[in-house]
């Protein structure tokens, strides 16, 4: 990174089994969440992916790989496309990139990273991160609780979370990156929200052949005039496992 981004997540987990209850609270320093919006066919998009996996070794910073369907054709199919990661880059869009997307593109904190990663990153958003709260059973159906406190008087306030993979791997055999294989981190292969403050009941079905052992999951509060995003937590579901 160019510019220290300097924030700790806190974590409490707690298991008693197989498939066991575990739980991941925030502390008052929060990390930042890093979105990268990609697709296997687009050629100037492996050098970005390479990027972001990088970001694995930083604690201070939780990653999300969104990869859209508008480069889809019948050449090649990103298999881990999906359309409603395209309207979530056109809602970041719309609010603070005069509706421009692209691929590959960076959000940090829900600002856009324009010239990443050379040029400077957005502004640490300036807002108190609210607590926040998730607990999750890591079943093949996941049921995940999302609890944030303190933030009653934030009525644009928002929950969303997801699940991400890592360790992914595609032999393209169609598109601009026809005969490439090509590794991916953090992608999302769940998303859901928006919910409303203060509480989440949320269910999310694993995809079929996702490795538990290589996936997460990620909460998140977004407040939704601004943009930004105020608070985040990661939660490796092997520590649901044990």
């Amino acid at each position: 990174m160019h510019r220290t981004i300097a924030a700790v997540i806190g974590l409490v987990v707690a298991t008693t089994g197989a498939n066991a209850a575990c739980t991941v609270s925030s502390s008052t320093e929060r990390p930042h969440l890093v979105e990268l919006y990609t697709s296997e066919g687009c050629d100037s998009c492996p050098p970005a992916e390479r990027w972001m996996s990088t970001l694995l070794k930083h604690s201070d910073l939780i990653g999300m790989e969104f990869h859209v369907d508008y480069w889809d054709n019948s050449e090649w199919h990103d298999p881990f496309s999906n359309h409603a990661y395209t309207v979530r880059q056109k809602a970041l869009a719309k609010r603070g990139n005069r509706d421009q997307i692209y691929t590959p593109q960076v959000w940090l904190d829900g600002h856009v990273w324009s010239n990443w990663p050379k040029g400077s990153p957005p502004e640490p958003v300036n807002a108190a991160p609210p607590p926040l709260r998730m607990t999750a059973d890591g079943g093949d159906v996941t049921h995940v609780q999302v609890d944030v406190d303190g933030a009653s008087d934030k009525p644009d306030y928002r929950i969303y979370a997801a699940i991400t993979e890592n360790s992914l791997s595609e032999h393209v055999r169609g598109g601009e990156n026809r005969g490439k294989t090509l590794g991916h981190d953090e992608v999302v292969r769940v998303f859901a929200g928006p919910f409303t403050l203060p509480h989440a009941d949320i269910e999310m079905k694993m995809p079929p052949h996702v490795d538990a052992g290589n996936t997460a999951l990620v909460a998140f509060v977004q407040d939704e005039h601004e943009g930004s995003v105020v608070q985040a937590v990661r939660l490796p579901l092997t520590e649901c496992r044990k």
